[in-house]
């Protein structure tokens, strides 16, 4: 009796394998199982991730992103402060070549231009113009500045010469830097320097005393200028 039922039982599994069996012939393999890196299109694999994270490691994560954003903001920070030194640093001398060149804010003109004799002759038709000459010494400098003679009167185009005297009142050698404006500020476009001694420095020891030269002329096109009437 037990025999039988083995035997039964063996018939009965070898049948359900050869129905699976046919089964598979007839349907194929299955389709291999698609998978993509994407994480735009499945959403919720990151869902799935983000539960498996710990707590300590997404704390690590948020510090190393305010690590990197921090150290952006330092970045971003250090080159506006570098840019805003340099132009704060530069935008002296570049002011000052600036009006060197154009005679703003009475700086007179030291443009270089090459002239000869078409281009610089004095215009003795021209009403004569005259030239008057100031001084004014800081407190901080104990010195006497003042001009040699108070005024030249000169034509368009005609070259003058004229001299300061400068004296160091003080017990110890003194350095000084002269700076000078011309008023009318409209006329310092034409007022050309040859030889000066404004912007250099200059040393004199205790009670020493020079005359320190200014060579200049008046641009030509000055009386072509109709705002140079008065």
């Amino acid at each position: 009796m037990f025999a039988a039922n083995l035997a039964s039982a063996r018939r009965a599994t070898n049948s359900l394998a050869l129905r699976i069996r046919n089964r598979r012939c007839c349907t194929g393999p299955l389709p291999p199982r698609a998978y993509t890196s994407d994480a735009k299109s499945s959403p919720s694999s990151i869902h799935d991730i983000s539960a498996r994270l710990s707590s300590r490691e997404r704390m690590q994560i948020y510090m190393a992103q305010t690590r990197r954003k921090n150290l952006n903001g330092i970045l971003y920070s250090g080159a506006f402060l570098i840019t805003f030194l340099g132009i704060a640093y530069a935008a002296v001398p570049l002011y000052r070549i600036f009006c060197k060149r154009t005679g703003f804010m009475g700086v007179p003109n030291t443009d270089v231009n090459i002239r000869d004799e078409s281009t610089l002759r004095p215009l003795e038709d021209h009403r004569r113009l005259r030239i008057q000459f100031a001084s004014q010494v800081s407190g901080a400098l104990d010195w006497q500045f003042v001009p040699e003679q108070s005024a030249v009167s000169v034509v368009p185009g005609e070259t003058a010469l004229a001299f300061y005297r400068a004296r160091n009142r003080s017990d110890k050698p003194v350095i000084g830097v002269a700076t000078y404006n011309v008023v009318p500020e409209k006329a310092a476009q034409y007022f050309n320097k040859i030889q000066c001694f404004c912007f250099d420095e200059q040393k004199l020891d205790p009670g020493e005393e020079i005359d320190m030269p200014v060579f200049f002329f008046i641009d030509p096109s000055f009386a072509e200028d109709p705002w140079m009437d008065d």
